[in-house]
């Protein structure tokens, strides 16, 4: 069509050129009144002149610019942040026309399905062929019936968040247990939060998910210290893990030290758990009474803690929240100056202070780590009466 039109364009102005105009004509028959121009040729000129107008007016409405744009283009327009990623609003992309169906179903890698219905859920899963980010949490009817249905995208899946479903062990066995070591899942995030998983689950997901970079088991009773024990070695690649609301020990804060990759760690509201655990899991090593040191560990009073900890690497921690904490004082705040010196967030709120106690020291610590360019978060519960603050 474009074609057609610049040889029309490229005709009539040959036309124009050997056609004078009214002005020309004129002075020309000014000059020499024998000459006439020829209406012939100017009617000709007029007639392809108008037929070129009118054929560019109807090219130019029929254009349409999005038909030129390919399909990963169109996709990253649809699904780049300007609409949610739930099944009803895909539905609507796919009933605009055929080629946004097409794309919806061949580019949509990520769903909600937080509070989609489930028993769409095979049809969903066996439309969209290329899912790799998959969200369920807080969706209580999802449970083991419906984790069978992601089997055939299960080694696509690069994240999966589960959180406050029903899943269980037998979920987790069936899901995760018949893969082998050799062809491993590509999970990177995986959040079970909220769930009744046991140990033997999640030692499970440490054999068959090496790659995972962030792990969410708030307040699942079943994990232990055997379970952070196998962290260093099974979960190479693990940057964030969250262990919240646990029922871990200050052994397992000490496997914690040894998790080269780890970089962000949640201890909050552990019951098990005081100022000790902070210490191996910024030091590796373990400070506390005889009476409470758990078994097979090496107990060290403050002067040998000091001299190892000169002596040992550095930690790599970037994040630490231990909400809840009981029993701070300002000498462990100045040993993570020293062990944590990559340290940038330390959440500290809800301090399980003792009546009367003087927060000053722990408040000057606090200070200083500020100074090193560590964000604090700290309360205490004399900050509701408004006596204990961290600027005053």
């Amino acid at each position: 069509m474009e074609e057609a039109i610049m040889k029309r364009k490229r005709k009539l102005r040959r036309i124009n050129e050997r056609t004078p105009s009214n002005g020309a004509s004129k002075s020309s028959s000014i000059h020499s009144p024998h000459h006439r121009p020829d209406e012939a040729s100017t009617r000709r000129s007029r007639r392809l002149r108008n037929k070129v107008a009118s054929e560019m007016k109807q090219s130019t409405n029929n254009y349409r610019p999005i038909d030129t744009l390919p399909n990963d283009t169109l996709a990253k327009i649809l699904f780049g942040g300007f609409i949610d990623l739930t099944p009803l609003q895909l539905a609507n992309i796919s009933c605009v026309c055929e080629r946004f169906k097409l794309v919806a179903d061949t580019s949509v890698v990520s769903l909600d399905l937080r509070e989609a219905k489930l028993p769409l859920l095979k049809h969903v899963i066996n439309r969209y062929t290329n899912l790799c980010h998959l969200d369920f949490s807080d969706n209580r009817e999802f449970g083991y019936r419906h984790m069978q249905l992601l089997l055939p995208v299960r080694e696509k899946l690069q994240s999966l968040k589960l959180r406050g479903t029903k899943i269980s062990d037998l979920s987790i066995m069936s899901f995760f247990g018949v893969i082998t070591r050799d062809s491993c899942f590509r999970l990177e995030v995986l959040d079970l939060s909220r769930t009744t998983i046991s140990q033997k689950s999640a030692v499970t997901i440490a054999t068959c998910c090496p790659r995972l970079k962030s792990l969410r088991l708030s307040t699942c009773k079943g994990i232990s210290d055997a379970f952070l024990e196998c962290v260093p070695t099974q979960f190479t690649k693990l940057q964030a893990l969250d262990v919240s609301m646990c029922p871990i020990t200050v052994k397992g804060c000490q496997s914690l030290f040894h998790a080269q990759s780890l970089r962000e760690v949640d201890i909050s509201a552990c019951p098990e758990l005081n100022k000790h655990a902070i210490r191996a899991l910024v030091t590796g090593l373990i400070e506390c009474d005889e009476k409470d040191a758990p078994d097979n560990v090496e107990v060290l009073n403050e002067t040998e803690l000091r001299q190892r900890t000169c002596t040992r690497r550095v930690s790599q921690l970037i994040s630490i929240s231990a909400q809840y904490m009981k029993e701070l004082d300002s000498s462990l705040l100045d040993d993570m100056a020293v062990s944590a010196s990559h340290l940038r967030r330390l959440d500290l709120r809800h301090y399980q202070d003792i009546d009367n106690t003087d927060l000053s020291p722990i408040k000057i610590s606090l200070r200083k780590l500020q100074e090193n360019g560590v964000h604090v978060a700290f309360s205490s519960r004399q900050n509701s009466i408004g006596t204990t603050t961290l600027n005053n």
